[in-house]
């Protein structure tokens, strides 16, 4: 009921996006959350279709936790247990939102029940558990490493049998098509998830932040759990492990918040075993019981207030996300027909009026933004010189826009304009020898651009531009490239030619640690034809 009665939000409307296109990868993660999502959409369409399978993940969560509790004190607190799994707030709205995080989660207790098994049995049945569970998480979302990593580094013994390297081998064999789909697509989801994200200088917030998200993840009985989990001794290997995993995710995250933003649902697989240890720890404590339980009924009655008000918006406290969306999809129809719709810089915009409207769309992202599905697609093909809906939300499309939208979240003005035949370049390629760039950007620097499309392009017409970038990719300054090239000068179907490009003497260049260069088009900045060039570190 939650599922079909919630509104969409913007990361299943993007979900949603990569299930049109079944493949063994996507831009931003392995692709079970798509094959999940094209299971629902098979047999139901909206936000029940996309949702379908949540739920059913969610069942299959409960049960395996409560198998992985080894206690048979667990049968006479099963209220207990009841009450508390339903406090775990993250964990419950993964019970109807389908995102990458929900298969995790499920994918995770899978691999934690197959390595439990292995422990005690080590037969064939327990290998190959395994070996599917490892795939599995991997297939699930690329922090799925961690737990198989720090599982490893809580028995190094595994490491001399014999067994678990056949259900690793199981596990490479079954994640081959995604490690080949990455070969191909040139390692475009690792490079994005190791150096993309990366994009600002350490601030305090990001730090400071970090513990409220580890709290979060867990609900209103954090305190009580992590607390369980310091006081509970491990008693066997599959316990060493829970606490590896716990332990090592949050002490992993918070490394990483030195030089990024982090997210809650990023610890979300250490509530697995603050929860496993909880309920242990209650199963022996009565007063902590008493707490547990108490709090856990008062969590749950708010989930539920809360879970009303994604259904009923007017209850809610917040402007949520999904609230509205189906407005301003309905008034952009209505204003633009079934002309495709271009969005500048805005993947979740493309996906939500894609999802609710069911018209083409696409994302033209340049490198004020990010990369996304849109880049590796084929969805530029569909609106390459045709007439689309031109929308951004940047303070330079507000002006003598035709199109104007106004919304209660995210970028609160749209505004666009029709064109009759949409141009654009945002496959080409400008290949940069960077030998060239010794310590700093030269004036003058030759390159490769390739042109991937089907017709000739006038590249004598192609606006160029650079960007230099400080040591975290942040732009300090976007100039003018120039060319030496004749009037009319095209570039053929897949072809590729050599460029001359100058800097002009009127620009001053700033001390710069990265460059990039790119083509620009409807945008106010290039796209990410070139790729950065390290100058200096």
């Amino acid at each position: 009921m939650q599922s079909a009665l919630t509104d969409i939000i913007f990361d299943e409307a993007y979900y949603w996006y990569y299930a049109q296109n079944l493949s063994w990868g996507y831009f931003d993660h392995p692709p079970l959350v798509a094959f999940l999502v094209k299971i629902g959409l098979s047999l139901l369409d909206g936000e029940l279709g996309v949702r379908f399978m949540a739920p059913f993940l969610y069942g299959v969560n409960v049960l395996l936790v409560w198998v992985l509790i080894d206690s048979e004190k667990k049968h006479h607190f099963i209220w207990l247990f009841i009450a508390f799994v339903s406090s775990v707030g993250l964990l419950t709205a993964y019970g109807f939102l389908m995102v990458p995080d929900t298969t995790l989660i499920t994918c995770a207790l899978i691999f934690l029940w197959g390595y439990k098994r292995f422990l005690i049995k080590n037969d064939a049945i327990s290998i190959m558990v395994l070996g599917v569970g490892m795939a599995l998480v991997m297939y699930a979302k690329y922090h799925g490493i961690l737990i198989i990593g720090f599982t490893i580094l809580s028995n190094l013994s595994l490491l001399k049998n014999g067994k678990f390297w056949l259900a690793v081998l199981l596990a490479l064999i079954l994640f081959t098509p995604h490690l080949y789909w990455l070969y191909e697509m040139d390692f475009v989801s690792l490079k994005y998830h190791f150096f993309g994200r990366v994009k600002s200088s350490w601030k305090p917030r990001y730090t400071l932040e970090y513990p409220l998200h580890c709290l979060a993840v867990a609900g209103l009985c954090a305190p009580l759990m992590y607390w369980a989990l310091y006081a509970l001794s491990s008693k066997d290997k599959f316990d060493k492990a829970l606490k590896f995993i716990c332990y090592g995710i949050i002490i992993f995250f918070f490394i990483s918040s030195f030089n990024r933003g982090t997210q809650a649902q990023w610890v979300v697989l250490a509530v697995i075993p603050l929860i496993i240890f909880s309920l242990r720890y209650a199963y022996i404590h009565a007063k902590y019981r008493k707490w547990l339980m108490g709090i856990s009924l008062f969590s749950a009655v708010v989930i539920l207030f809360l879970r009303l008000a994604l259904i009923f918006p007017s209850l809610s406290p917040i402007q949520y996300e999904a609230f509205g969306n189906k407005e301003w999809v309905a008034q952009l129809k209505k204003e633009v027909g079934d002309k495709p719709v271009v969005f500048h810089n805005s993947y979740r915009d493309a996906s939500m009026y894609a999802f609710y409207s069911g018209s083409t769309v696409f994302s033209s992202n340049d490198i004020i933004a990010r990369q996304n599905q849109f880049d590796i697609d084929s969805s530029e093909f569909k609106v390459r010189n045709k007439s689309v809906a031109y929308i951004s939300g940047t303070l330079e499309y507000r002006l003598d826009s035709v199109i104007k939208l106004t919304r209660p979240f995210g970028n609160h003005y749209m505004r666009g304009h029709i064109i009759d035949s949409f141009t654009s370049y945002r496959k080409m390629k400008l290949n940069i020898d960077k030998d060239q760039f010794e310590n700093q950007i030269p004036r003058a620097f030759n390159a490769e651009l390739s042109n991937p499309y089907s017709d000739s392009i006038n590249v004598s017409q192609l606006k160029f531009e650079g960007a230099s970038m400080n040591s975290h990719k942040t732009i300090i300054k976007i100039y003018p490239l120039t060319t030496d090239l004749p009037k009319n000068t095209y570039i053929g179907p897949k072809e590729t030619i050599k460029l001359n490009f100058e800097i002009p003497d009127t620009v001053q260049l700033p001390e710069s640690a990265k460059f990039r260069a790119g083509i620009l088009e409807y945008g106010i900045h290039p796209g990410f034809q070139g790729e950065i060039i390290k100058i200096a570190d």
